[in-house]
């Protein structure tokens, strides 16, 4: 009797590991921002740039709006997190015009650190750029500096969403960064198509190997360039853990409580 007991249970053991497995991922968010709570204050670096928050995001919630347009107005806001090295970071876009938002990450210093691009209409493409080749740089447009379509980035490609996008801000798409040692992944879709925005997101737009000059930690900053009337929600990161498996929940976690402590 005793031993059909633990080969049941052993059993059950088998087939709950096998349902965790199957759980979905989830992000460990060590920072996050949906601007429900009002204006979160972040302070630009261009005090030409003019945030407010708006109730016209297109998922129907808050959102943070850019309302200066102009290459003189472009630059960089930093979020309030200045220790990041390893991990994910992710937000939802809208666009008003054709220009593009990015992310600035392991920020240590005007000229250290990297600029993930997610370009639209002007330039529909993925840039990955080093601000130690003057990308990313206080009130000029990324074509002003070589760092769109000038040969400073480090790498432009096509981000595959089409072209003559909307501008009406009616829909939201999603960037990910996920910075991990040397690599650099990029993901870029309409929100739309986003399962969970913790999930799986699929394969990478792009992935590139730096040459580990900026590994942090670091600040991070949301980009601008040129942008008004464009929009951000949702903007969030994790440690180096990134997105690990959650914990068994409901039914699934009670049952997983009792196999243990019985074994």
């Amino acid at each position: 009797m005793f031993s059909i007991q633990k080969t049941t249970l052993l059993c059950a053991l088998i087939a709950l590991a096998a349902l965790l497995v199957l759980q979905p991922a989830t992000a460990q968010i060590i920072f996050s921002e949906d601007f429900e709570g009002g204006d979160p204050g972040w302070a630009p670096d261009n005090g030409g740039q003019i945030w407010e928050i708006t109730p016209d995001f297109p998922n129907g919630t808050a959102g943070y709006l850019n309302t200066v347009e102009g290459c003189g107005n472009s630059g960089n806001t930093p979020i309030g997190f200045d220790n990041f090295s390893d991990g994910i970071i992710q937000l939802e876009m809208s666009w008003g015009d054709d220009d593009s938002w990015g992310i600035v990450l392991r920020k240590t210093a005007d000229d250290a650190g990297y600029l993930v691009v997610f370009g639209y209409n002007e330039t529909p493409s993925v840039i990955i750029a080093d601000l130690a080749d003057g990308c990313a740089d206080t009130g000029n447009c990324l074509d002003q500096v070589g760092c769109e379509n000038g040969g400073n980035e480090l790498l432009q490609v096509d981000h595959g969403l089409g072209a003559d996008l909307t501008q009406d801000n009616s829909v939201s798409y999603t960037g990910r960064i996920e910075a991990i040692g040397d690599t650099i992944k990029v993901w870029y879709l309409p929100t739309a198509d986003v399962a969970s925005p913790t999930g799986d997101l699929g394969a990478p737009t792009v992935e590139f190997q730096t040459d580990g000059a900026h590994s942090g930690p670091g600040s991070v900053g949301v980009y601008q360039e040129s942008q008004g009337g464009c929009m951000i929600d949702n903007v969030w990161v994790t440690g180096p853990d990134g997105i690990t498996p959650v914990e068994p929940q409901g039914k699934l976690a009670a049952s997983w409580g009792r196999i243990k402590s019985t074994y």
